[in-house]
């Protein structure tokens, strides 16, 4: 068996158990709430009604203590057990991308699409039943972005792609560190929520809360405040009147900041949750050892200039939004005409954004970083038999042994495929649905899998650098009212475009010039092709027009391949090998009496 399923199995059993266990303590420990509440109230006010007010003070200090332990009890309890439910939840996943049930995962990364993008559309890189629904675990709003642009815009370094390949491979073997981040991660209410107002707020100058005449107003009415009600408790020199009266002047002084005084609260506020899983998903990174550059590059960026790990100061502005969160309870209004006390928060924000507000965005972009890394690590994790790609800037462009397509599971079908020289052009042909178009994406998809610095679908894969560009996937806009013939004309033109100014292009073309008549469609072919060969332009062709398998014969490039189809008692079948030479069988019109037209 896989051995990815085999600890999904494990840990999703394990965690479920750990579920229905802590259901039943935060149950218990919610009666006990209920009982110490019932019977401190009755006992609290059986002894006041015996005027034994000193022993009805510790009964109630002792009651309300344990009422309070038992409900940070609770709370504790509760996100243990979010935590062990997140954690099936991701195992689930693990379990059903294995199994091949991953396209029915809602995160598909529709809203990615780009129709202008070189190949993202054709290669199904994102979208429904795409590379990004089958790999993404991230949980953050940065960290599904940082995974789109892995996979839309990948690396072009030789070195850089070895680099993030060895963090890939380290990161598939620490499961359980992934894992843990995914589960934080997932924890944070409206995960998908985008951080721009707190990095907005982290990255301007506001109100400055510590000027000497603030601290002055703030602390001079608290003094005011307390020493008022300390005359007006222990002598008779005045009247409530004074109380009633700096109470109003504090709610003038309040009421004329609240809009400065908001604006800081309400954003930290707004992501409190999200805050102090940071501070939980930076302490993971921070305490585990790892062995690749890149993971020790990107922890070295969770420190401030003076040495301070990033765990702590998000730890300092996590406890700044707890207190922050207080301003929701009834108890708050007391303290905040008493001491001002948003203005005390204030305070202490503006000068954590002073101190280290300038961080926030880095550390956010490392979390989004693991977070892609960890996705593509899964692949590694659930695929042993696949290969990490060799690399290369030299002139031999891909060679690969059983290589396959990574998202048709167990009903892939592998082959062995080699293109030697920089303008080398494969032309595929077959009959009908014998799968030509799949082994274009089956090359076009390794290839940006292998520049993502991602594992491979095949037992060794070796290719150059070079710009990946598909023509495959064109239809009509009626919107831009353009017909599909058309819409391929521009599709080569950024193809022609782009091989002027690089030579190192890959491009992937299904049945060329499919919406014109065969002579012009054979012509426009041929002329296209043997100007994107002399460009060094190298590539794919599926066609039907087997006429064009006669450029080998001039163009010592070229080369023909096909798939072709057989028959068993009638019943068309496919094996869907790759073959040399061009295509000799045709399947046309025995499909078209498969669909019940009758031919004479």
């Amino acid at each position: 068996m896989n051995k990815g399923i085999d600890y999904y199995i494990e840990t999703k059993e394990k965690n479920e158990k750990i579920c229905t266990e802590l259901k039943s303590e935060i149950s218990q420990i919610g009666y006990l709430r209920l009982v110490d509440f019932i019977i401190g109230v009755v006992v609290s006010a059986y002894i006041y009604s015996l005027n034994q007010y000193v022993i009805f003070s510790i009964v109630a200090v002792i009651w309300i203590g344990v009422f309070i332990y038992l409900v940070k009890l609770h709370e504790r309890a509760i996100e243990r057990k979010n935590y062990a439910e997140a954690l099936v939840t991701i195992n689930k996943r693990g379990i059903e991308r294995v199994q091949g049930g991953w396209n029915k995962f809602e995160d598909d990364g529709s809203e990615f699409i780009d129709e202008d993008h070189p190949y993202s559309g054709d290669l199904d890189i994102v979208g429904h039943s795409s590379l990004f629904q089958w790999i993404n675990t991230t949980a953050t709003y940065m960290g599904r972005l940082k995974l789109k642009d892995y996979l839309l815009n990948p690396l072009k370094d030789v070195s850089e792609i070895k680099r993030r390949q060895e963090t890939v491979k380290e990161l598939s073997q620490e499961v359980e560190t992934r894992q843990k981040i995914n589960a934080e991660a997932m924890l944070i209410r409206d995960k998908s929520k985008d951080p721009e107002e707190l990095l907005q707020w982290a990255g301007t100058n506001d109100v400055q809360m510590d000027s000497i005449w603030i601290k002055l107003i703030v602390n001079g009415l608290t003094l005011a405040f307390f020493t008022i009600v300390f005359l007006l408790i222990f002598t008779e020199l005045i009247s409530y009147k004074y109380i009633l009266a700096i109470i109003a002047l504090n709610i003038v002084v309040l009421t004329a900041a609240n809009k400065k005084l908001s604006g800081s609260l309400d954003t930290i506020h707004k992501y409190k949750d999200g805050i102090k899983i940071y501070e939980r998903i930076i302490k993971i990174i921070e305490d585990k050892e790892f062995a690749s550059q890149a993971v020790k590059d990107l922890k070295k960026g969770f420190y401030t200039d003076t040495g301070k790990k990033a765990s702590e100061v998000i730890g300092e502005l996590k406890t700044i939004s707890d207190l922050i969160a207080d301003r929701r309870n009834m108890g708050y209004i007391i303290v905040n005409l008493a001491l001002l006390w948003d203005f005390r928060i204030a305070s202490m924000l503006y000068k954590w954004k002073c101190q280290y507000g300038r961080y926030l965005k880095n550390w956010l972009e490392i979390i989004a970083e693991v977070e892609a890394l960890a996705s593509l690590s899964n692949i590694s994790f659930e695929n042993e038999e696949w290969c990490f790609p060799e690399v290369h800037e030299g002139v031999s462009l891909l060679k690969a042994q059983n290589l396959g397509h990574p998202l048709l599971g167990h009903r892939r079908v592998s082959n062995d495929f080699t293109i030697k020289d920089q303008g080398s052009v494969i032309f595929i042909t077959g009959s009908n649905m014998s799968g030509k178009s799949t082994f274009l994406r089956t090359v076009g998809i390794n290839l940006v899998m292998s520049y993502c610095g991602a594992p491979v679908c095949a037992s060794s894969f070796s290719a150059a650098i070079m710009d990946v560009y598909t023509c495959m996937r064109v239809s009509d806009n009626l919107e831009k009212s353009i017909s599909s013939f058309y819409a391929e004309i521009l599709r080569i033109k950024k193809i022609v475009s782009a091989s002027k100014q690089n030579s190192k292009i890959f491009f992937l073309l299904d049945e060329i010039f499919k919406g014109t008549n065969s002579i012009d469609r054979h012509q426009g072919a041929t002329v296209l092709i043997k100007q994107l060969s002399r460009r060094g332009a190298s590539g794919m062709v599926s066609t039907h027009d087997l006429e064009l398998g006669e450029l080998e014969k001039e163009m010592p490039k070229v080369a023909n391949y096909h798939f072709q189809e057989h028959y068993d008692n009638g019943k068309l079948n496919f094996d869907y090998k790759l073959r040399k030479g061009i295509s000799a069988t045709r399947n046309a019109m025995h499909i078209i009496r498969l669909a019940g037209i009758e031919v004479e």
